[in-house]
């Protein structure tokens, strides 16, 4: 058994590299409509943010997409995560993992057009101004990212089946994942992979105030303390794969 470590509220320096790395791999401008759009919501917005949940072994039959290839991430994929995802730099990207994050990459021959992260201590949720911070035993996955040129492939539900059978090898009793309300696509992606929904959260920002309300749903008790204002240290974790 291993501990692992949170995925914390990223620092200064390290929002300057993510932030550089971006703007030399996606462009300026999407940097530009991503700080709008972030202007927008600090002003006037509304959401809710809503997670699923999958009992490891539920999953459906999986199928792979022809020419993909999913792995689980090492310290050797930084410099390709930073040139093909571009959320963060190599540096990062390592220091995410020496810290126990898992990072788990779909490829296209040398290319990665998917990635996804998971953690079995606690993550940051920009959304909530909180931690997630699943059950004991259990793998939170988050920050789900899959490139233009591969969207409507399935790649993401093909992404999550396949940690879903990482986890059962690994001891995991069950996976989540939070999607917001106003992302059709990945809620489409998430439902195919077999999660269903087990809460949902509110939230609102007025002029950068943020509200949040309590969590609501038919599972809610199955992760009552999985919002944390503090990021939460992994109890008794499986090994890893």
């Amino acid at each position: 058994m291993v501990n692992a470590m949170p995925d914390h509220k990223p620092g200064p320096v390290t929002v300057y590299r993510k932030l550089g790395t971006r703007l030399r791999r996606r462009g300026l401008g999407e940097v530009f409509t991503l700080t709008v759009d972030r202007i927008r919501e600090l002003a006037a917005s509304d959401d809710r943010l809503i997670a699923h949940s999958l009992v490891v072994g539920d999953m459906p039959p999986t199928s792979t997409p022809q020419d993909l290839v999913f792995k689980m991430a090492d310290s050797s994929d930084g410099a390709a995560y930073a040139r093909d995802i571009g959320t963060d730099s190599a540096i990062t990207f390592g220091s995410r993992l020496a810290g126990g994050g898992l990072c788990f990459v779909v490829l296209k021959r040398d290319l990665i057009v998917h990635a996804t992260w998971g953690t079995y201590s606690s993550a940051w949720t920009r959304e909530l101004q909180r931690y997630f911070c699943p059950p004991g035993g259990d793998l939170y996955v988050y920050e789900s990212y899959t490139r233009p040129e591969v969207r409507g492939w399935g790649v993401y539900t093909f992404a999550l089946r396949q940690i879903a059978t990482w986890a059962a090898e690994n001891a995991t009793k069950r996976l989540w994942v939070a999607v917001e309300h106003d992302n059709p696509a990945s809620l489409k992606a998430v439902a195919k992979a077999g999660f269903v929904p087990a809460f949902e959260v509110a939230f609102k920002r007025r002029m950068g105030r943020l509200t949040v309300s309590p969590p609501m749903g038919p599972r809610v008790g199955d992760c009552r303390g999985c919002l944390s204002e503090v990021p939460c240290q992994g109890e008794n974790l499986p090994p890893r794969g």
